[in-house]
C-alpha cells in the first residue's frame, strides 16, 4: 500500500509535468519564429488540377459581416476620415496627385528584406521607396489618424502581424497614395512598363482619373462546394490585396475599406467570448481585414454611385437573370448593382472613370486588372505561369501567414 504523503508527492508530480507540457506547447505555437519560408518558383506551373465545378455560376457573395451593419459607428469613422481628408488637401492647396512611391509592410522582429523586396525596388529605382515597419506603422496611427474612433485600441488589439498589416497598408495608401507590395512581390517588368497601367499614363483627354487599381485573385463562379473546400476558399472571387496602386491620394473606395475593416473587428470583438477573447481564425481574417473585405467593398462603393444604367450594373443584372440572386425573395423585386459578373474572365483592364458617378456620390474611379498581369503562378481562375507575357509582377505565395510549423512538416 502507497502511503498517504508518496500518494500526493505522486499526484504532485504528474501535475507539474502537465503543467510544464502546457507551457511547452504554448511556446511552440505562440512564441517560435516563424518557420523557413518556401518559395513558390516551380509549382506556379504545375497543371491545374480537375475541377468540380456546378452549372450555375454565382457572382454575388454575402459577408456575415454585412447583416445589420453599425451604421452609425461606420458614420463616425467614415466622418473622421473625411475630416483627415480636408485638412490634408486644404494644406496641399487640393492636390490629390501622389508621388511616385513604393510601400512594404514589415511589422515583427523576424521579418527581413531578402531578394524579392530588393529586387523590386532596385527595378523600379525612379520611384522612393518605403518601409513600414511597427515604429513607423504606430507613428502613421498617432501623428495622422489620432481622431479616428477606436482606431489605436483596435489596431492593438489584433494578435497577428498580419491582420496589422492589412490595416496600415489601407491607411497608408488611402493618406499617401503610391504603389503597395508584399514583401515576397518581385517585378516581371517595371511598374511604369506594364502594359496594362499604360492607360494611367496618358496625358490630355485620354487621360484617366483613377484613384484605385487592383487585380484579381481568385476568378471561380462555376466553383463547387467541394472544390472550395479543397482550395480552402471562403468565396468564389476575389480582388488582390497584396499588391495595390493608388494613383491619387484619398480614394473613396480605400476609405470604405478601412471604414469597414475597424466596424467588422469591433463587431468581431463584441461577439466574442469575454473570457477567451476574439479569435482569429484563418477565414476570420480574410474577411475581417483582408480579401473579403476588400473585394466587397469595391463592388459595393461602385453600386451605391453608379448610376442604374450603367454597363456594369446593365451586365450585373443580365448575367442574374437565370440564377435570382439579385432578386428580393419577399418583394420579387432586382436589385440593380454590381456584382462579379463584369469582371469574370476578363482579357483587358476595366476601367471606371471617377466622372462615371452619379450627382453628389464620389468613388474615386477604379480599374480592375486581369488575373494574369498581378495575378500568375496560381493553378486555378484562368492563371498562368510566371513567365507569361501579360506578368507585370508575380507572388511567389512563399510561407505565409496561414502556413505554421505543422503545415512545414507536415504539408
Amino acid at each position: 500500500m502507497i502511503p498517504q504523503r508518496q500518494r500526493k508527492l505522486s499526484i504532485g508530480g504528474r501535475k507539474l509535468i502537465l503543467l510544464l507540457l502546457a507551457v511547452l506547447i504554448y511556446v511552440v505555437l505562440y512564441h517560435l519564429p516563424p518557420p523557413p519560408k518556401t518559395k513558390n518558383n516551380t509549382s506556379s506551373n504545375r497543371k491545374a488540377p480537375k475541377y468540380d465545378v456546378d452549372t450555375t455560376p454565382r457572382f454575388l457573395h454575402l459577408s456575415s459581416f454585412r447583416e445589420a451593419p453599425d451604421s452609425e459607428y461606420e458614420k463616425k469613422v467614415s466622418d473622421a476620415l473625411l475630416e483627415i481628408e480636408r485638412k490634408a488637401l486644404r494644406e496641399s492647396n487640393w492636390d490629390i496627385s501622389t508621388e511616385d512611391r513604393i510601400w512594404q509592410v514589415a511589422l515583427g522582429k523576424y521579418i527581413e528584406r531578402e531578394s524579392d523586396s530588393l529586387n523590386f525596388e532596385q527595378e523600379n529605382n525612379g520611384w522612393k521607396y518605403s518601409l513600414v515597419d511597427d515604429k513607423k506603422a504606430s507613428k502613421v496611427i498617432t501623428e495622422i489618424f489620432s481622431s479616428v474612433p477606436d482606431l489605436r485600441k483596435l489596431y492593438d488589439s489584433y494578435p497577428y502581424h498580419v491582420i496589422r498589416s492589412d490595416l496600415i497598408r489601407y491607411l497608408i495608401l488611402w493618406y499617401y497614395g503610391g504603389f503597395y507590395a508584399d514583401m515576397d512581390v518581385y517585378p516581371a517588368r517595371t511598374i511604369k512598363e506594364c502594359p496594362a497601367l499604360e492607360p494611367l499614363w496618358e496625358d490630355g483627354s485620354k487621360s484617366l482619373n483613377v484613384s484605385l487599381v487592383v487585380g484579381i485573385e481568385i476568378d471561380e463562379p462555376h466553383a463547387s462546394p467541394r472544390l472550395m473546400r479543397e482550395w480552402r476558399w471562403i468565396r468564389r472571387y476575389q480582388l488582390i490585396q497584396y499588391t495595390m496602386y493608388a494613383p491619387r491620394r484619398f480614394s473613396p473606395i480605400l476609405r470604405e475599406v478601412i471604414v469597414r475593416v475597424m466596424a467588422h473587428t469591433r463587431r468581431h470583438i463584441n461577439q466574442s467570448n469575454f473570457l477567451r477573447g476574439p479569435r482569429y481564425k484563418e477565414n476570420t481574417i480574410l474577411e475581417v481585414t483582408g480579401p473579403g473585405v476588400f473585394t466587397d467593398a469595391v463592388l459595393d462603393v461602385l453600386s451605391q454611385t453608379l448610376p442604374p444604367t450603367h454597363s456594369l450594373v446593365e451586365s450585373s443584372v443580365n448575367a442574374d437573370a437565370d440564377i435570382g440572386d439579385l432578386v428580393s425573395p419577399s418583394t420579387g423585386v432586382t436589385q440593380r448593382r454590381v456584382t462579379w459578373a463584369p469582371f469574370n474572365r476578363i482579357k483587358e483592364p476595366v476601367c471606371v472613370d471617377a466622372s462615371e458617378a452619379m450627382d453628389g456620390k464620389s468613388m474615386g474611379g477604379v480599374c480592375v486588372l486581369p488575373v494574369n498581369v498581378w495575378g500568375n503562378g496560381q493553378r486555378h481562375s484562368g492563371a498562368e505561369g510566371f513567365s507569361s507575357k501579360h506578368a507585370c509582377i508575380n507572388h511567389r505565395f512563399g510561407r505565409t501567414w496561414r502556413k505554421g510549423w505543422m503545415e512545414y512538416f507536415f504539408g
